[in-house]
């Protein structure tokens, strides 16, 4: 059986736009729905889904004392019981937040529908032992994206905005701050952390290269351990463990799910 022959370049290339298409378009549906649509155990009175989510996250980030991963290191710098204001600089403010806050929902909701029309692209340029591999890399990266996602909603951006809080009044500042930054803040920390939480899927295809291996990676993670814990005590101005703990438990917790995935894979190809 003979291979199929090679698309020409602007093909790719209008196959490439068209996936585009298809992701911006359930992209935008998805926010506009989330913008206009009304929430519906709140009717008869009118408010939509998206700004009812922002009063959700204005008091899960901002109520110290009640956040779980914040009162102790709120109670810490004694701005558990500080009364943070977001404020409006233009008309349309709180729109602009909540575009932000709802293209962050976006991406999590949407995913999955967004790995597969990425796989759909590239699968017509794959062997069939290539597609079993790249599903299963695209199906543990999105696992873990997601959880990093989570994680830093939950826990890395309250934390955050305790020692932003902190930081305000050692200056003397109230604690006024603009709706659009604050929201700003949540979507590229939530996104950065996301793509922080992929590190077993590059660590993996390094060791798919050759570039690391099992051997490397388990002589030197006391090292890796230390290092990582010695940078966030530095660089944090929780004098206690709390907030270095936080951070630095999910990226050990990372380097040791890629030793363990470097391991299996060897394994397989040896």
């Amino acid at each position: 059986m003979g291979e199929l022959p090679e698309k020409p370049l602007m093909e790719h290339v209008y196959d490439l736009l068209e996936t585009l298409r298809r992701i911006l378009i359930a992209v935008i549906a998805f926010m506009i729905v989330v913008l206009f649509a009304p929430t519906p155990w709140l009717l008869p009175g009118y408010q939509p889904v998206a700004f009812y989510l922002m009063n959700l996250t204005n008091s899960y980030m901002l109520s110290f004392e009640k956040n779980p991963f914040a009162r102790p290191l709120a109670t810490l710098f004694g701005v558990n019981s500080e009364r943070v204001i977001l404020i409006a600089h233009g008309w349309f403010d709180s729109l602009n937040a909540a575009v932000l806050l709802t293209s962050l929902l976006a991406v999590a909701v949407l995913s999955p529908y967004i790995a597969y029309e990425v796989y759909r692209f590239v699968e017509p340029g794959l062997y069939p032992h290539e597609k079993r591999v790249v599903k299963r890399y695209m199906a543990l990266g999105l696992g873990l994206f997601l959880a990093g996602l989570a994680y830093g909603y939950f826990v890395v951006m309250p934390i955050a905005f305790v020692v932003g809080v902190w930081l305000a009044t050692l200056g003397g500042a109230a604690t006024l701050f603009s709706i659009r930054d604050f929201y700003g803040n949540i979507l590229l920390g939530c996104l950065a952390t996301g793509v922080f939480f992929t590190f077993p899927i590059a660590v993996l295809t390094l060791s798919r290269i050759g570039v690391v291996s099992y051997e490397t990676l388990s002589r030197h993670w006391r090292y890796v351990v230390f290092a990582t814990f010695a940078v966030l005590v530095a660089v944090t101005p929780d004098p206690t463990p709390f907030s270095a703990m936080a951070l630095g438990a999910p990226f050990v917790a990372l380097y040791f799910l890629s030793m363990w995935l470097v391991k299996k894979s060897e394994r397989k190809r040896g």
